[in-house]
């Protein structure tokens, strides 16, 4: 966080920045801190750069953890048309996707988040969950053995 506030100081137009603080924001609400939500600085990042990604992913995140699904699933949708090898768009959709019951597109966007960051052990270990809901054996345990390995 402290990183990503020194580099918006330095360069307030610095879009990634501003997303990538939107994302520790966010993880520490999940952490059950009393903080910001996240959304002001992925606001920010998007009123700066309207077409990155990760800020629409960021964004959609923010939105879904507030309740508000029709929004984050839109929002997870312009971030993959935008970007469809962004991390954090594949994971951002894989999860809402997962949560909506759609377990083979939740399983297709958690596949490119696994092969796009070699340390995503989340990513992996939601796909052991989401091929398990498949009855797809085979890919649970390939899953599980790469959620293993991380």
């Amino acid at each position: 966080m402290r990183t990503c506030e020194k580099a918006a100081e330095v360069d307030p137009g610095y879009a990634q920045a501003w997303a990538l603080m939107a994302a520790g924001y966010r993880s520490l609400r999940e952490l059950g801190l009393e903080t910001d939500d996240g959304m002001v600085a992925a606001e920010r990042a998007l009123a700066l750069d309207p077409n990155l990604a990760e800020a629409h992913a960021v964004k959609a995140y923010i939105l879904q953890m507030n309740g508000a699904m029709d929004e984050a699933i839109a929002e997870a949708e312009i971030a993959i048309k935008l970007d469809p090898e962004s991390y954090e768009a594949n994971r951002t959709a894989g999860r809402l996707n997962y949560q909506r019951h759609r377990f083979g597109d939740a399983a297709r966007f958690y596949e490119k988040a696994v092969a796009l960051m070699d340390s995503d052990v989340n990513s992996a270990m939601m796909l052991v969950s989401t091929y398990r809901a498949l009855d797809d054996l085979v890919n649970m345990r390939r899953a599980a053995g790469v959620a293993l390995k991380r």
